[in-house]
């Protein structure tokens, strides 16, 4: 193997791994988001749980979420 083909060989090595690299730094920011956004929905969610039991030990009944509230 000539010291040019050696060469050429690294350089597209090195490329290829530039690209993975992108790609797989691509893929970490979408996850990211990804998780940021399940733990919000994970904090609604608890918050609402919270909502539920605390009207649940008062013995108040709570209006079903699609009834419009009385001054309607």
């Amino acid at each position: 193997m000539s010291q040019e083909s050696a060469i050429a060989e690294l350089q597209e090595q090195i490329a290829f791994q530039e690209l993975t690299i992108d790609s797989l730094n691509e893929s970490l920011g979408q996850q990211q988001l990804d998780i940021a956004r399940l733990q919000r929905t994970v904090e609604l969610l608890a918050q609402q749980v919270k909502n539920i039991r605390d009207v649940a030990s008062t013995g108040q009944a709570a209006p079903p979420a699609n009834e419009k509230p009385p001054h309607y």
